[in-house]
């Protein structure tokens, strides 16, 4: 498994150095004595290369791994960056998914976050995506915008209900320090969502998704059956993965690491070393069971005692009983024996829940 981790404006070294870094990375995969099933091009917006990069970068990432035959292949975008000949192009080299980045369906507010994009280009980039073939889209969604009503939020919902998406991710919105809204809220122009109003938004959003057909499988995703995000479920699982580019994260054998955030550095590092990991962390059976219960409890089915009992020979309940039965006595937790999951109430406190099991 592979992922992309970049910036706009991709330059030609950069665009090599991630070429080489797969080279490189590939006998990871051989080692674990698999092959790559998902690889994901994010982090930034893939979709502002141009054609002719986008045709190598995914070409050349793809021929240094053993891909599975049903290789999931998400590209990250946003309305602007899609054009019909872009789209074609994507789905002639093997992608098989989009996530595009709509945030809302309300041009105020999309004015607000800062969004170059309006309503409209989203949807016209929607359908030129269904006219070039794509069948498995995913919207992403942002709720608790300041000034953001209950009722704007359902308008976009609507929106979103009628254009019938595979897959939506519903976020609430966290303030990013130095963006203009930031500075806007913090200077008191603006005033943050209120709470309660937030949590009212997130559950609205649960309840039509969910009244239309799609699953909820985790924290903030819904899917149509079939549709749930292979790539984001491995995460999730806490499975091995490999991430390429300024920034990217992997976990492989125990150990994380982390590659140099600076494009620049990166490239560079790269091509010198052959290496632009900055930080490593090797992982105890303590630290990784730790992780398996607070990464598995964002999916809605939770974690199965059995999946981790195979995994680290010891039940979910003789590792974790004592935060299980704080969980469970908060509201927070459900444990049935056989899995531990998340209640309805203790989605919106997740934090809360899963800190037990730090």
């Amino acid at each position: 498994m592979s992922s992309f981790h970049d910036a706009e404006g991709v330059s030609g070294r950069y665009l090599e150095a991630l070429i080489k870094e797969a080279e490189i990375r590939s006998a990871c995969v051989r080692g674990l004595g698999g092959e790559a099933v998902t690889l994901y091009l994010g982090g930034g917006t893939p979709t502002s290369l141009s054609e002719k990069s986008l045709v190598r970068l995914i070409t050349e990432i793809l021929k240094s791994f053993h891909v599975a035959h049903d290789i999931e292949i998400t590209v990250e975008a946003n309305p602007e960056t899609l054009d019909y000949e872009k789209l074609r192009c994507l789905k002639d080299i093997g992608v098989t998914r989009l996530s595009i980045g709509v945030q809302s369906l309300d041009d105020l507010l999309l004015k607000k976050l800062g969004r170059s994009h309006s309503a409209y280009d989203f949807v016209l980039a929607f359908r030129r995506a269904r006219a070039a073939g794509f069948r498995n889209i995913n919207m992403d969604l942002i709720y608790g915008i300041p000034g953001q009503t209950v009722r704007d939020w359902n308008k976009t919902l609507d929106r979103v209900l009628a254009l019938r998406p595979e897959h939506v991710s519903a976020y609430g919105l966290m303030l990013e320090e130095d963006t203009l809204l930031w500075h806007r809220v913090k200077s008191g122009f603006e005033a943050p969502c209120d709470e309660d109003l937030q949590i009212d938004m997130y559950y609205l959003a649960k309840d039509r998704l969910e009244q239309a057909g799609y699953k909820h499988y985790e924290i903030s995703n819904f899917a149509m059956p079939g549709y749930e995000s292979r790539h984001n479920t491995i995460y999730w699982k806490f499975e091995p993965y490999i991430g390429l580019g300024a920034g990217a994260h992997s976990y492989v054998n125990g150990e994380r690491w982390s590659n140099l955030s600076d494009p620049v550095d990166y490239a560079n590092s790269i091509f010198s070393r052959g290496s632009a990991v900055s930080e490593r962390e090797a992982f105890s059976k303590a630290d990784e069971m730790s992780t398996v219960m607070i990464m598995g409890l964002r999916m809605v089915d939770g974690v199965c005692d059995s999946e981790f009992s195979n995994r680290f020979g010891v039940s979910i309940d003789d590792a974790f009983g004592e935060a299980i039965g704080k969980g469970v006595a908060l509201g927070l937790l459900e444990w049935d024996g056989t899995r531990l999951r998340l209640t309805k109430r203790g989605l919106m406190l997740s934090n809360e829940a899963m800190r037990e099991f730090l």
